[in-house]
Order: structure tokens, then C-alpha cells, then sequence
């Protein structure tokens, strides 16, 4: 799939084994797809990735992941792009399988999302999978899409790895980047909005990694009250009427 950029997020790449996971998900890519790699983080991290790819120095003093891939789209100039993080990994055959869908879709679909394996990091067991429950009946209003219904108060899916058409993605205006949480949320509530079609392929081509030290998921979990999780998962509920950034903050009571 030629028409298609990966954009890696990269935070504290020296850290925990990172840079062999990273190199591990670029072989993925690279032995079996023909897209184009952004990197975006810090230049210290950047050094470290070598002559790989195209990168994208994060000057700013916002690491956020919704910062970082905003900043990316900046130097996206394909049709579709997809976000990988940087702990994970996709499928060998994920963009050739996307691929053969686009071949039929006759331009309809704005997003395409995989199955996604959810493993431990310590066990290399599978722990779960997300985004399966859009093919289970009667879940959504068509068999394998999204729809706002089935996603009001399911938080059990995964768009990493998921394909996206860019120019659709940032007129939609993208992802937040004052959302400290459920940014991915509140941005697919808001496409769904727009009528925007979202399909999971029911394939296997994400992999997620669980229990990293360091990831973006146990730093949240360690800064995070469960009433601030709260707050954000309900202000995107009502975020999602807005394509520009209200810049809304979680403050203490």
C-alpha cells in the first residue's frame, strides 16, 4: 500500500527496551508494506532511530500523544495514514489486507480499524482483543461498523494501527490535543457524528502491549484519579459537538 504513512509517537526511547521494540515494529512494516514512516518526538530520541524514515522534531514542551501525532499530519502528504505506538506492533499483512478493501469500497469509508491482540508484556500472553465487539450481533447498528449508539458507553476498542484518510481526518479537526485522556474517543464520536463510516476488518492486525513499564497507559493509571478518568470520559460526550478545541481543564475540588 504505497498511499499510506505510520506515524510513531516517540517519549523516552532510551528507556525499558524501547528501541528494540520499535526497531521490531518497523521490520513489520517495512518487510511487508510499501508505506512511508514518521517519527515525532524529541531530537534525542530521533538521533536514536538512525536514517529510518522521515522525523519531526517536537520543539515544543507538550509530549502529548495528541500533540505529537498532530504534529506529524503536518508533514503527512499521502491519502490514508495510521498511528502505531511505539511499545506495539502491526500484523505483516495488515496494509496488504486494508489494501484489498480499498480496492472495493468505492471511497465510502473514512476508517478502517483491525482486530487487535492485546498481549502482556512480561508473558507474551494474549490477555484479551478489542474492536471485536463490532462484529457481534446486534451491537451495532450494522455488523461491523461504528456507530455513536454502541460507543456511548464502550470504551473496549482500539485505533492504533487503524487507517484513516488524512485530508477527512484533519477537516474533521483531528485529535484534541487539551484532551489529557479518551482523546481517541471523543475524535471517533465526533466523526460518527459527521457520518462518518468506520469499519473493523475482522482480521488480526494490531498488536498492543500491556504492562510496560513506563507506557502511555501506566502513566496515566499512575496520574489520574478514577473521578478524573471520569471527567474526561463525560466531557467527550460532550466535546464531540465541536470540531475546534475548547481547551476544557480537569481541575481539583
Amino acid at each position: 500500500m504505497k498511499d499510506l504513512t505510520f506515524i510513531f509517537p516517540l517519549y523516552n526511547l532510551s528507556e525499558n527496551g524501547r528501541l528494540n521494540r520499535l526497531n521490531t515494529a518497523i521490520a513489520h512494516i517495512t518487510v511487508h508494506s510499501q508505506g512511508n514512516i514518521i517519527f515525532v518526538g524529541k531530537k534525542e530520541d530521533l538521533d536514536l532511530v538512525g536514517d529510518k524514515g522521515k522525523k519531526v522534531v517536537n520543539d515544543t514542551d507538550d509530549l502529548s500523544y495528541p500533540n505529537q501525532v498532530m504534529l506529524a499530519l503536518k508533514s503527512v502528504d499521502t491519502k490514508y495514514f495510521s498511528v502505531v505506538e511505539q511499545d506495539d506492533f502491526v500484523c505483516d499483512k495488515w496494509a496488504e489486507c486494508v489494501d484489498e478493501y480499498l480496492k472495493n469500497d468505492n471511497d465510502e469509508i473514512f476508517a478502517y480499524l483491525p482486530l487487535t491482540e492485546i498481549v502482556d508484556y512480561g508473558t507474551d500472553e494474549t490477555i484479551s482483543y478489542a474492536n471485536e465487539a463490532f462484529w457481534a450481533s446486534s451491537f451495532s447498528e450494522e455488523i461491523g461498523y461504528l456507530d455513536l449508539n454502541a460507543i456511548q458507553d464502550y470504551l473496549n476498542f482500539n485505533t492504533s494501527g487503524g487507517i484513516f484518510k488524512t485530508k477527512e481526518f484533519l477537516s474533521l479537526g483531528g485529535l484534541k490535543t487539551s484532551m489529557k485522556l479518551v482523546f481517541w474517543y471523543e475524535f471517533l464520536m465526533r466523526a460518527l457524528y459527521k457520518q462518518k463510516k468506520i469499519f473493523v476488518i475482522p482480521r488480526i492486525g494490531y498488536y498492543h502491549y500491556a504492562n510496560v513499564d513506563g507506557s502511555l497507559t501506566e502513566q496515566y493509571a499512575n496520574s489520574m484519579s478514577e473521578k478524573e478518568v471520569e471527567w474526561w470520559v463525560e466531557l467527550a460526550k460532550k466535546e464531540y459537538y465541536f470540531p475546534q478545541d475548547r481547551n476544557k481543564k480537569y481541575e481539583e475540588e
